[in-house]
């Protein structure tokens, strides 16, 4: 079977349920959005899985309803997940910013993007110069020079923005 057939058959397949899939989304997620999300969700799937298309069109329309029910049952675990995690931070007590801490994330701000990611992959995220370059797509040497630059951009903004913290009297 040629794709352009199989994309032919699959659409004729598919079509048609669409309507169905997103009543049934409609009528077990909220919001709304989540349910045209699970719909675009159970689509790819189906696709992914066109092989195993049936032939009958009564086949194909429960076959296309347990690839559903599956999705559904994914979206049901991370929107559980998700409250889990939002509960967490909700119950968590945030840590008190002093205000050195306020002007050095003000200072960072400042910057260039590229140096803010370069400062906080090497200082808040544990990562050698090196590596953070790696990940930046810059080689070592040019990650040690750049790096070495965006602190000294740092040092220069905070300083700046520190008389600001003693005029108001902080």
């Amino acid at each position: 079977m040629t794709v352009d057939a199989e994309r032919a058959r699959f659409e004729a397949a598919v079509e048609p349920l669409i309507p169905d899939l997103l009543r049934y989304f409609v009528r077990r997620v909220d919001p709304r959005a989540d349910a045209d999300d699970c719909v675009s969700e159970t689509t790819l799937a189906l696709w992914r899985h066109r092989r195993r298309l049936p032939v009958a069109s009564e086949e194909q329309r429960m076959w296309a309803f347990g690839v559903a029910r599956n999705v559904l049952a994914n979206h049901t675990r991370k929107r559980a997940r998700r409250a889990r995690i939002d509960d967490l931070l909700v119950r968590a007590e945030p840590e008190p910013v002093s205000d050195e801490a306020f002007i050095a994330l003000e200072a960072l701000g400042t910057l260039p993007a590229s140096d803010q990611e370069l400062l906080r992959l090497v200082l808040w995220d544990g990562f050698g110069v090196a590596e953070a370059g790696a990940l930046a797509g810059v080689r070592p040497a040019a990650a040690r020079k750049r790096y070495e630059r965006a602190r000294a951009r740092l040092r220069a903004a905070f300083a700046a923005l520190q008389p600001t913290l003693v005029r108001d009297g902080a």
